[in-house]
């Protein structure tokens, strides 16, 4: 359980988060909505350690999570970013290998982990190319699953930013099916996304997020109304279908 107490953090004299208390439980899937500059990004780099609050803390079962010395909190925790700057002519296959770094895996174990995680993401095919070849949903795919290759037998927790942004409808819903999969082993996720209906889709606890404070946080049948989430975006939302989840549209 990942848990975030009274957070805050300026930059620059921006109120970037305000008071942000939060549980990502274990077992479920803590989906982040908010419009654009909410905070949400932000948020995920706090629970992953990459910087510290100004005052409150972030605890990953009782211990202060930027105390944990970097080789082991990535064993514990793994995070996909938005941003994933690399230029070198790797192979996809050697991309996905980096993802079991932390886990110090002999290398049939580690072969036999690239090529589930490559075969996760229908990826064979690509396993030799230039990654820099690839299209950036095929980029997408690759650096997904590097992430998901380092999930093993200790990860806690794992952050994923904008994980669909250049994804086409069937690798979105495969992706979804894996992060189904790795909460349901025990391990806290907590994914931002812009989609709402993805996010009602996959969602176990919803938070909404506005100029750095949490507005509310609940299941989704709670929190993701027509009402809140027009209110949230400013825009109009309506809901059209409400079984087995809400399904939402923009526009009256």
């Amino acid at each position: 359980m990942l848990k975030l107490s009274e957070v805050c953090l300026t930059r620059n004299s921006n109120h970037l988060l305000t008071d942000i208390s939060l549980t990502l439980p274990a077992g479920e899937i803590t989906v982040l909505l908010g419009p654009n500059g909410a905070g949400k990004s932000t948020l995920l780099g706090l629970l992953a350690g990459l910087q510290s609050p100004d005052s409150g803390c972030v605890h990953l079962k009782q211990q202060s999570i930027s105390e944990i010395d970097p080789p082991l909190r990535a064993r514990f925790l793994a995070m996909y970013t938005q941003q994933q700057p690399l230029n070198f002519p790797f192979r996809v296959a050697e991309v996905v290998a980096l993802g079991c770094y932390p886990l110090m895996l002999s290398p049939d174990l580690l072969a036999s982990r690239v090529a589930a995680c490559l075969a996760q993401f229908e990826l064979q095919a690509l396993a030799q190319r230039d990654y820099t070849s690839l299209s950036g949903g095929e980029q997408q795919r690759v650096q997904v699953a590097r992430v998901l290759a380092q999930v093993g037998a200790e990860c806690q927790v794992l952050l994923l930013d904008e994980p669909v942004s250049e994804m086409d409808l069937k690798y979105q819903q495969l992706l979804l099916q894996h992060i189904r999969a790795v909460a349901d082993s025990g391990v806290a996720v907590c994914c931002v996304l812009h989609d709402l209906n993805l996010a009602a889709q996959v969602a176990d606890q919803v938070v909404l997020l506005q100029q750095g404070e949490v507005i509310e946080v609940g299941a989704v049948a709670t929190v993701m109304t027509a009402a809140k989430l027009s209110q949230l975006y400013g825009a109009a939302v309506t809901q059209v279908v409400s079984d087995p989840w809400p399904v939402f549209v923009s526009g009256p």
